[in-house]
């Protein structure tokens, strides 16, 4: 008989584990009671046994069973372990406050059998909480273990909403966490700004590296898009090919208008740098043309002005007369 298999999924991790299912019809999302190496638990299948497969360089022998399909009396079981992983997970949080450890709980997990509890927590430095076990296993009468785990782990367990509005991908569908640089924002011309380009853990964001690839193998046609704009003849001027296969935008074309015959043949050597010359060049002549003109007008009115006027002698003589 061929051994059949399935992937598997916890409720605090986003890796799927291989289980062997034997003659079980099983499909996606079914939940079910699996062995594992902490005791009973229960899963989600996420990879139905159809197209599931043995990884390769793992021994048949070593991989777990499932044992069978969830019932009605392990999803209230299930209820009943997560209102007491609060309980526990206060009672934790007491004690290590009491002790005085530099940890940071983040979530208890109660096996499905209900005989060991794991704590996770965040740390920046190695922490010793043997007298803390020592606590909890009395007043819990439990059997506990401590996993320490990152930042990036903390925030797909308590999920969220980023910057984007959507649901966290750590928390939703990624399963491992990939090396994030601020290369990677630099070289897509993102504002290096750590507001923007973090996420709620404090890390960079993954999204980062989602399209760093892309842009790797796009750089050299960037930097030569410059050298794919063909130049058509309008006119006394040039014109530059717009549109999405040139990369050239409608504010980087200059087109100069009313050429005379010098500007003319400047214009033959199709060279975009003469024509924005010829534009400065056509514009500066108007600007002095303009200010003379204002000049003008109003120096010929105040001449004007002081003829009218009379000199106060004159004034005096004529109301002699």
């Amino acid at each position: 008989m061929v051994n059949r298999y399935a992937g598997v999924a916890f409720r605090n991790s986003r890796r799927v584990y291989c289980f062997e299912v034997g003659a079980l019809h099983l499909k996606v999302n079914d939940m079910v009671i699996v062995e594992t190496e902490r005791g009973i638990n229960i899963g989600q299948v996420v990879v139905s046994p159809e197209r599931a497969g043995l990884p390769e360089g793992v021994d048949p022998k070593t991989v777990k069973k499932v044992l069978r399909q969830a019932r009605e009396e392990d999803f209230v079981k299930l209820q009943e372990n997560r209102d007491r992983e609060l309980e526990v997970a206060r009672a934790c949080r007491e004690k290590i406050s009491e002790l005085g450890l530099q940890m940071k709980l983040v979530q208890a997990e109660l096996m499905h059998d209900s005989n060991r509890v794991v704590f996770y927590f965040t740390a920046e430095n190695r922490v010793d909480f043997r007298d803390l076990v020592k606590d909890l296993a009395h007043g819990l009468h439990l059997r506990v273990e401590m996993r320490q785990i990152g930042i990036r782990d903390a925030a797909g367990m308590l999920g969220g909403v980023g910057i984007c509005g959507r649901e966290l991908c750590c928390s939703a569908f990624l399963s491992e966490f990939a090396p994030v640089t601020v290369k990677m924002a630099k070289e897509q011309n993102l504002a290096l700004n750590p507001m923007k380009i973090s996420g709620i853990c404090g890390r960079l964001m993954c999204c980062l590296g989602y399209e760093y690839d892309n842009y790797r193998k796009n750089e050299g046609r960037r930097k030569n898009r410059r050298k794919d704009i063909s130049e058509n003849e309008v006119g006394n001027g040039f014109r530059a090919e717009i549109g999405p296969e040139t990369g050239v935008s409608q504010e980087e074309t200059r087109v100069p208008v009313q050429a005379s015959e010098p500007e003319k043949k400047a214009l033959d050597n199709r060279s975009p740098a003469a024509g924005e010359a010829l534009v400065k060049a056509e514009e500066a002549p108007r600007s002095r043309s303009s200010r003379r003109g204002k000049g003008s007008k109003g120096g010929g009115r105040n001449r004007n002005r002081r003829k009218k006027e009379t000199p106060p002698a004159e004034k005096a003589q004529e109301q002699k007369s």
